[in-house]
């Protein structure tokens, strides 16, 4: 696994996958995630937060100007994402 990150995290988005969540714009499930040196961040269950998961750190859309985010499966068929604060 790849190194834990020291940036800040806001939580974005809590939904089933496939749905219509935006980020920066881009609809993330229609995009092709680029999980950035396979970085990983320990952050918490938005809903419960006294639970902690492993978030993939990925972007989307073009190299110029990605957009960043941390995503990890909460539950099943759920999706957390995070975004930098």
């Amino acid at each position: 696994m790849g190194q834990q990150t020291k940036e800040r995290w806001k939580t974005a988005h809590l939904g089933k996958r496939g749905d219509r969540v935006r980020l920066g714009g881009r609809q993330i499930w229609q995009c092709e995630w680029r999980w950035i040196n396979k970085d990983t961040v320990r952050l918490p269950h938005p809903l419960y937060t006294d639970r902690m998961f492993s978030f993939m750190i990925c972007e989307v859309g073009p190299a110029s100007a990605p957009v960043r985010f941390a995503a990890a499966q909460v539950e099943p068929d759920m999706w957390a994402f995070y975004v930098p604060d």
